[in-house]
């Protein structure tokens, strides 16, 4: 077989957060630059941490590849080494419409009842069941092209797309 990609696609969470949480820090610095009397019982160590907080979000990234030998992800930092899911240990695949704060209390590495969950942005998700452990629930950001993609393969697993998806 092949190890040539049928489907893969890259997601990160919006822009908006990070320089949401990135701007934070910088407008307190912005202020106690123009407010030195204010400058000296200031924690410098809590504004860099949040400054922090707001780089690692903008590096975090999902990739998620489908080819004929099963489903690869990578979610950098957490898993800096792509993990592949064989066919044979995929039971079945749905691509499935969710709300990420309902069903897994927010985005990021989760886990809620339907498993661990990847997420990064977007309302859709890959919901692989495995045959043996616990359920993986990916992030899909382009669910049109996933679809286009899914119609003109031929995987192991057929997967379940529902009519109102989209």
């Amino acid at each position: 077989m092949s190890n040539q990609p049928q489907y893969s696609e890259k997601s990160r969470f919006p822009q908006w957060v990070f320089w949401l949480i990135i701007s934070i820090p910088i407008s307190i610095y912005a202020y106690l630059y123009f407010h030195p009397e204010e400058r000296e019982p200031f924690d410098w160590i809590g504004l860099l941490i949040a400054a922090a907080v707001g780089i690692f979000l903008y590096y975090i990234k999902l990739t998620v590849t489908i080819n004929p030998n099963g489903i690869a992800y990578q979610y950098p930092p957490f898993h800096n080494k792509s993990n592949l899911l064989p066919w044979e240990k995929i039971k079945s695949i749905e691509l499935m419409k969710i709300n990420p704060l309902r069903e897994f209390g927010g985005w990021g590495l989760r886990y809620g009842r339907l498993g661990a969950a990847y997420t990064t942005r977007g309302r859709y998700i890959l919901h692989i069941e495995k045959t043996e452990g616990q359920a993986i629930n990916l992030t899909i950001a382009q669910p049109e092209e996933f679809i286009n993609a899914i119609a003109q393969q031929s995987w192991p697993v057929t997967p379940k797309i529902p009519e109102n998806v989209i």
